[in-house]
């Protein structure tokens, strides 16, 4: 009935106020959480720049030296910085030149150093000889105990044959 949907529009509009008033009082929120930041952000200027909270300069003069004042400490910054970089690029440069000798002693014991391959040719060869010099003088000491044993099998028989004539 007529009654009923004047309710309903009436409930909607004021359900519609409510929305509308929620959202109004959440953007005023954020622009005064805004503005707060704002605020603070000049305070640190005039702060960095040696003036009270509140406080701007009135002359002309006034004026000149608080921009003067700011380009002088940025110069005496600027200066120091400039004297960390270039006690940061000498330091590199030094380090530089340690890498090069460091580089070039190792390249050094690169050309003197034999590889794996020429040292195990060296051992095998050392061995082979040492090897080969050893069976020559196992050889040699064997004809040479051959020798004896066959002097001494002699002289054993010519014992034995001299023993055996009548005296």
């Amino acid at each position: 009935t007529l009654d009923q949907k004047e309710m309903e529009l009436h409930q909607t509009q004021l359900r519609l106020i409510r929305e509308q008033t929620t959202t109004f009082i959440r953007d005023v929120g954020a622009l005064r959480q805004e503005m707060l930041g704002l605020k603070a952000s000049q305070a640190a200027i005039q702060h960095g720049l040696g003036l009270a909270t509140g406080q701007m300069a009135e002359s002309f003069a006034d004026r000149f030296s608080v921009i003067e004042r700011f380009v002088l400490d940025s110069a005496g910054r600027h200066e120091a910085q400039d004297r960390d970089l270039k006690a940061l690029r000498d330091g590199h440069a030094k380090l530089q030149d340690g890498q090069a000798r460091l580089q070039d002693g190792h390249d050094r014991l690169h050309e003197t150093h034999a590889t794996m391959p020429e040292r195990m040719s060296y051992l095998e060869k050392m061995f082979g000889d040492s090897a080969d010099k050893h069976a020559r003088e196992f050889k040699a000491l064997k004809e040479a105990q051959d020798k004896h044993l066959k002097t001494l099998e002699d002289v054993s028989r010519a014992a034995a044959h001299h023993a055996t004539l009548p005296d």
